[in-house]
């Protein structure tokens, strides 16, 4: 269950403005009581801490954010309540959080060519069997399909762990003020893409890899 926080305040606190760096989710994990796991990642590649706020969301940010079209991921960003209501009204179902709270869309995703795709993540299909949970995610489906922006459907089981593991240790060694070693040194090369790997099968030998494509000069000059 959410911690209410008032709408006004998240206003005030301009949540579901901004960019990159500068933007501020509409939810934040420590608002949330959840048996699951939350995440605070920090965005390599802005500087920006995400709010997510399950395993599943982690995994599909550090695959979707690996992904050079990919300019900027805002995650639990708010859809517009007179928009949702309108949506479950005309369909003659219950509106969401009984027409009170936003609903939110899990990533939306800003591609390099200007355009959007939505994204709903769900740990598995269990999470949309039940009636309500079917109608929750088709106004959310709907609320894109108005604004033309794809809307897609993810569950955790169905992401490659090894994939965003191996993206995940990689990530953190993208600056190059954080090397501090042989592996470091290699992971770096690989967050900035100097060198190409592969990275969905399997967790990544990174020592075998260090030994493959050391340089001439050791890494400490």
């Amino acid at each position: 269950m959410k911690r209410r926080i008032l709408d006004s305040t998240k206003r005030h606190e301009k949540r579901g403005e901004g960019t990159g760096a500068d933007y501020r989710p509409w939810i934040k994990a420590r608002e949330i009581n959840s048996a699951g796991v939350t995440h605070n990642i920090v965005d390599w590649k802005t500087g920006r801490t995400v709010e997510l706020l399950s395993e599943g969301e982690a995994m599909a940010y550090y695959i979707l954010r690996w992904n050079d079209s990919a300019a900027d991921i805002r995650e639990q960003f708010p859809l517009d309540l007179d928009a949702t209501n309108a949506i479950a009204d005309q369909a003659g179902i219950s509106r969401v959080d009984h027409g009170r709270d936003r609903m939110t869309t899990d990533l939306l995703v800003t591609w390099t060519d200007g355009t959007y795709t939505a994204y709903s993540v769900k740990a598995d299909r269990s999470q949309t069997e039940k009636p309500r949970d079917i109608e929750r995610l088709w106004v959310e489906k709907m609320y894109w399909t108005a604004r033309k922006v794809p809307w897609k459907l993810i569950y955790k089981e169905d992401l490659d762990r090894a994939y965003a593991d191996n993206i995940r240790l990689c990530v953190e060694f993208y600056d190059k003020n954080k090397v501090f070693d042989e592996i470091s040194r290699l992971k770096h090369r690989i967050a900035v893409k100097e060198i190409r790997v592969d990275m969905r099968h399997g967790i990544l030998d990174f020592p075998t890899l260090a030994a493959e494509n050391r340089e001439e000069l050791p890494w400490k000059r």
